[in-house]
């Protein structure tokens, strides 16, 4: 895809104006931390190596949106519009919320995602590849063909987490076994 390319004042203008949509953008290295994203709707979009911590993102849309290097930390990902579409890849998210957010076939490749709350979430089919995951909880989350492979530093209790035909690697994988309380020796 083709991206139009946007300054950090560019967007602002873009979203000052009544515009509906922000459409076929790409953003690089933009500090919107703790900025009001309200109700802006960022279609086709690219965020590249953009600080966006803390931001709010009340009543946003998001559909076909490429994070990629991005600082995303502290947002609450539930204020997000339903039934958008988003990939992150290298970003940092830790302190994020997800509780409960349909995030089925998102991909967080290579993302630090530590002390996040992914609990209640639809995470079926999603990628955490290579993800550090550290303090992260998935408490009754569904990780139902979800890939995990690579990923490391998560705890996944699976009598409280949907696991069914999720892949996981050695030796991170073992962690599935010590919660069910078994001692396992190297």
């Amino acid at each position: 895809m083709k991206y139009t390319t946007a300054s950090e004042s560019e967007l602002q203008n873009l979203l000052n104006e009544s515009r509906s949509e922000i459409s076929g953008y790409e953003f690089e290295k933009i500090d919107l931390t703790e900025y009001e994203l309200k109700s802006a709707v960022f279609i086709d979009c690219k965020f590249i190596g953009c600080h966006l911590a803390n931001c709010s993102l009340l009543n946003v849309s998001l559909r076909g949106v490429v994070f990629e290097d991005c600082n995303l930390m502290g947002i609450n990902w539930t204020e997000v519009r339903k039934n958008g579409s988003f990939s992150f890849k290298g970003c940092k998210l830790d302190y994020s919320s997800f509780q409960a957010v349909d995030l089925r076939g998102v991909s967080f490749e290579n993302c630090v995602i530590r002390e996040a709350d992914f609990s209640g979430a639809n995470l079926s089919k999603s990628s955490f590849s290579q993800a550090n995951l550290s303090g992260t909880s998935f408490a009754n989350a569904n990780l139902e063909k979800a890939d995990l492979r690579g990923a490391r530093s998560y705890f996944i209790h699976p009598k409280f987490t949907k696991i069914k035909d999720a892949h996981f690697s050695f030796p991170e994988a073992l962690v599935l076994i010590e919660a069910m309380g078994a001692k396992i020796e190297i």
